[in-house]
């Protein structure tokens, strides 16, 4: 994905979905700047749960996902506000998230940093992370949205422990932001039908009757 060269052109894991979005570019763009990714907490914590032969911190991670306040909410439009770093956005066409911390850990805390020092960061011990969504057109009134998450370790001893705990927890990411992005085509494709006017021979049969004379 171009737009995260600039930010990680190198990379020790990655992670690409794609969907097609029933709804025109800017209207699937503002569709995902709104989606509440915190909702997909309990379902697919519930459907990790009931894998068998889980790993144990990854059952952890999906039994504090099912308990998340029911208030709790997730949005790309709010994102620094739970750590990450607004990087580049274009509006209506594609939006790069940053976030430096050491990500193999089931507990972590993401540094605070500013765009200028993200892409100057070496410290060791640290994995940055860059998240990218794009919007495209693709064919009348629909469009294309592609997302692909970048991870790079800081030093060897970082790359070590973040491969064998993405060894085992890719999947488990891979099959959250699928579900998550799944669910957002549906909500799209449901807002669609009920702002959509109904074809014209269902406006004929559900026109009101003329009012009887006198």
């Amino acid at each position: 994905m171009a737009v995260l060269d600039h930010y990680l052109p190198h990379f020790d894991a990655v992670l690409r979905h794609a969907v097609v979005i029933p709804a025109p570019p800017d209207d699937a763009y503002a569709s995902l700047l709104g989606f509440d990714f915190a909702q997909m907490c309990e379902p697919v914590g519930r459907a990790i749960e009931d894998m068998r032969d889980l790993p144990r911190f990854i059952a952890d991670l999906a039994h504090r996902g099912r308990r998340l306040p029911h208030d709790a909410r997730f949005i790309l439009a709010d994102a620094p506000r739970s750590g990450l770093l607004r990087l580049s956005e274009d509006p209506r066409r594609h939006l790069v998230l940053g976030a430096v911390g050491r990500l193999w850990k089931p507990r972590f805390e993401l540094l605070q940093l500013t765009r200028e020092e993200f892409l100057a960061f070496r410290e060791a011990k640290y994995v940055k992370a860059a998240f990218g969504f794009v919007v495209r057109p693709y064919g009348k009134g629909r469009a294309m949205l592609r997302h692909e998450s970048r991870f790079l370790a800081t030093d060897d001893s970082a790359r070590t422990h973040f491969r064998r705990a993405w060894e085992v927890a890719e999947p488990f990411a891979a099959f959250f932001m699928g579900r998550a992005l799944k669910a957002l085509t549906a909500a799209v494709t449901e807002q669609q039908a009920a702002t959509r006017p109904p074809p014209p021979w269902r406006r004929r049969f559900t026109a009101r009757p003329p009012a009887p004379a006198g």
